[in-house]
């Protein structure tokens, strides 16, 4: 299954960006745009955890949480951890 090159979130159609074009980071929430790019280079997993870290990221945008970025990645990582070792669950939770 291919990245979606879109996401609703909060109302609002959210566009999905690979890119390759900077090395530094491996993805960006554009709040200014709500766009979310995502590096191209990355691997398939990299890239789905990169995507829920911006989501995060955007999530915290919208609703003015303040998160700290240490909390951003480590909210990503356990999310992804947790759907990837949990699949009914996941299942279950979207059906």
């Amino acid at each position: 299954m291919e990245m979606p090159s879109q996401i609703k979130m909060l109302g609002f159609k959210i566009p999905i960006i690979l890119d390759d074009k900077r090395d530094d980071v491996w993805g960006e929430w554009d709040g200014g745009l709500c766009t979310i790019t995502i590096n191209s280079k990355a691997s398939l997993d990299h890239k789905r955890v990169t995507l829920l870290h911006e989501l995060i990221h955007g999530i915290d945008d919208f609703l003015g949480l303040n998160v700290p970025h240490k909390n951003v990645y480590a909210l990503s990582h356990i999310i992804f951890v947790i759907l990837r070792e949990n699949p009914d669950f996941a299942a279950w939770l979207i059906d």
